[in-house]
């Protein structure tokens, strides 16, 4: 089960009823990450990792892989080999903010993508990148992970 914001700020961000806990995830995959291009605010039209916010119920490894599911269609098959990146910080919107790291099967499902929350999404190299990102801890995790 899945919860439904109780309001949403003036930018039309969704606010739960929950601790503000959101997963980004860097899935990869040989030397490319699966990024998306926002579709909402903050940062609409620029690059970002997909994540969400943790639902009451979920592990947050759980959390992260069905935010890939529904933002890109990507399944991944074997989310207990997650890995948290770092230690979990608070982002400038006053969430808890956690990277997990993914690098195991995956299939993509285009019914598993619901969210409209995506332009695109696709599998980038580090090399080419385009620097418009909509979050500066995105891209930087981004560089960190593919430079490595």
């Amino acid at each position: 089960m899945t919860d439904q914001p109780i309001a949403h700020t003036k930018d039309g961000r969704p606010l739960f009823d929950n601790t503000p806990t959101v997963v980004v995830m860097l899935v990869r995959d040989s030397a490319c990450l699966l990024v998306i291009r926002r579709a909402n605010e903050p940062g609409r039209g620029k690059l970002a990792l997909p994540g969400g916010y943790h639902m009451r119920g979920e592990i947050w490894q759980q959390a992260g892989a069905r935010e890939v599911a529904e933002e890109t269609g990507y399944v991944l098959e074997k989310p207990y080999l997650i890995q948290q990146v770092g230690d979990t910080v608070t982002d400038e919107y006053g969430n808890n903010l956690i990277f997990g790291f993914y690098n195991g099967p995956y299939r993509f499902d285009p019914a598993a993508k619901q969210d409209g929350e995506t332009m695109e999404c696709s599998w980038m190299p580090w090399i080419g990148f385009p620097d418009d990102w909509a979050f500066p801890r995105h891209w930087l995790a981004a560089k960190t992970e593919l430079e490595n």
